[in-house]
C-alpha cells in the first residue's frame, strides 16, 4: 500500500518556529509510518512535536536535509538526516516502512557556497561540519564551519581538499576577506583547541594574504614541498619581502615583527596533510630561531576555544611549516616544544 503523502505547512501559528522559517514560507513534506535508514547525523530525545524537530533540522542546514520523528521504546525521538528523498530514492532499501514514525523532508532546500553564507542566511546556525558548494557544477566539500570566533563565518579546510583538481577554484571562491585568516592549534596531550587570528602587520596593511593549494607562485618554496600536497598561506610576496625591512604580522591583535637581516624573501605558513607519513625537513642549527621570537610568539597569544560546540575533527589539522626571513624563523610543528601545540587548522572567510 502506498504511503500517504501530506504537506505540513510551518505557519506563524506554530509559536516555536523562528521568524526566518515563517518568512521563507518553508514547509515539510511528510510520509507517515516511514523511516529513512542510514543517514542519521544526530538524535534528540524528548522533543515535543514534529515542528520542534523540524526547527532543530533547520538550525543544522545545510547538513540536515530531513528528519525521522516518532516513538521508540515508549520515548519520542527526533533524528536529523543528512539526506532527503532527492538523494535517497523513495524506492530504495533505505526508505522503509516503520509504524509510529513520520519521515519529513525540508523543502526549498538551499545550497550554500561557504560557512559565511550559511551564517548570514541563518544567524542561529551552530559551528560544526557542513557540506558547501563553492564551485558550481562540482562536488561539494565537507568543511568545518566556525561560526562563533571573531564574528564567525570561517570555512576550515580538510586534508582531502589538497587531492582535488579544482582545489584552487574552491579556495578562490571561499577566500574573500584577504586580510584575515583564523588558525586553530591542537594540543595532543589533552585534545584542547586554541585559536589565533592572523592579520597583516600595520606596515603592510594594504597587502593581501595569498592562499594557494599545491603551489607557491609569487612566494618562496616551502622546505617540505617534497610532500607535494599542501595549503600555502603567503603573508608577503617575494616582491615585497626581498628587502632589509621590518616584517611580520599580527596574532590575535598583537604585532609580531623581525628585521629581515639579509633580504631573504621567505614569508609563509604551509600546511601539509602528509598523506604518505614522510619525515619533515630537518633544517638543523636553527634552534635559536625556533625557541624564541616570531616562531613561538604567534602561538603564545593563542586563546582557548570555549564555545562548547563540536570539536574540529583531526582531518582539518595539518603539519605546519613557518618560514620568515632572513633572521625571522624556520620551524615546523613536529619540532614545537613550547605550549604543547603540534598541528594547525586553517580557516578562511
Amino acid at each position: 500500500m502506498k504511503a500517504v503523502m501530506m504537506v505540513l505547512a510551518l505557519t506563524a501559528s506554530v509559536s516555536n518556529l523562528t521568524a526566518a522559517i515563517q518568512s521563507r514560507s518553508s514547509f515539510l513534506q511528510t510520509t507517515k509510518d516511514h523511516y529513512l535508514v542510514g543517514h542519521v547525523i544526530s538524535d534528540h530525545r524528548k522533543v515535543s512535536s514534529i515542528s520542534s524537530c523540524a526547527q532543530l533540522c533547520l538550525k543544522r542546514r545545510p547538513s540536515c536535509r530531513s528528519i525521522n520523528y516518532g516513538g521508540e521504546e515508549g520515548e519520542t525521538i527526533c533524528e536529523l538526516n543528512d539526506k532527503g528523498l532527492e538523494s535517497a530514492n523513495a524506492e530504495s532499501s533505505s526508505f522503509v516502512s516503520m509504524p509510529g514514525f513520520v519521515f519529513a523532508q525540508l523543502l526549498n532546500f538551499e545550497y550554500h557556497n561557504s560557512c559565511d553564507e550559511i551564517q548570514k542566511k541563518n544567524p542561529e546556525a551552530k559551528s560544526g561540519l557542513y557540506k558547501v558548494y563553492p564551485v558550481s557544477n562540482a562536488d561539494p566539500v565537507e568543511v568545518y564551519c566556525e561560526l562563533d570566533i571573531a564574528e564567525g563565518g570561517f570555512t576550515f579546510l580538510p586534508h582531502s581538499l589538497t587531492l582535488r583538481s579544482d582545489a584552487q577554484q574552491i579556495i578562490d571562491a571561499l577566500f574573500k576577506d584577504k586580510k584575515t585568516v583564523l588558525l586553530k592549534l591542537w594540543k595532543k596531550v589533552d585534545g584542547s583547541e586554541w585559536y589565533t587570528l592572523i592579520q597583516p602587520h600595520p606596515n603592510y596593511a594594504d597587502v593581501d594574504f595569498g592562499v594557494l593549494v599545491n603551489n607557491y607562485s609569487s612566494y618562496t618554496k616551502p622546505k617540505n614541498v617534497f610532500m607535494q600536497k599542501y595549503v600555502f598561506l603567503g603573508i608577503l610576496p617575494k616582491s615585497i619581502a626581498n628587502r632589509k625591512t621590518t616584517q611580520g604580522f599580527r596574532s590575535n591583535g598583537i604585532m609580531l615583527e623581525f628585521w629581515n637581516c639579509d633580504a631573504n624573501p621567505n614569508s609563509l605558513f604551509a600546511f601539509f596533510p602528509n598523506h604518505h607519513h614522510e619525515l619533515p625537513y630537518g633544517h638543523g642549527g636553527t634552534s635559536g630561531y625556533e625557541n624564541s621570537g616570531i616562531a613561538v610568539n604567534w602561538r603564545s597569544h593563542a586563546k582557548a576555544v570555549t564555545n562548547g560546540g563540536p570539536k574540529t575533527p583531526s582531518e582539518f589539522f595539518f603539519l605546519t611549516e613557518l618560514e620568515f626571513g632572513g633572521c625571522g624563523c624556520y620551524t615546523s610543528s613536529d619540532r614545537w616544544k613550547k605550549f604543547g601545540y603540534n598541528s594547525t587548522a586553517i580557516g578562511l572567510r
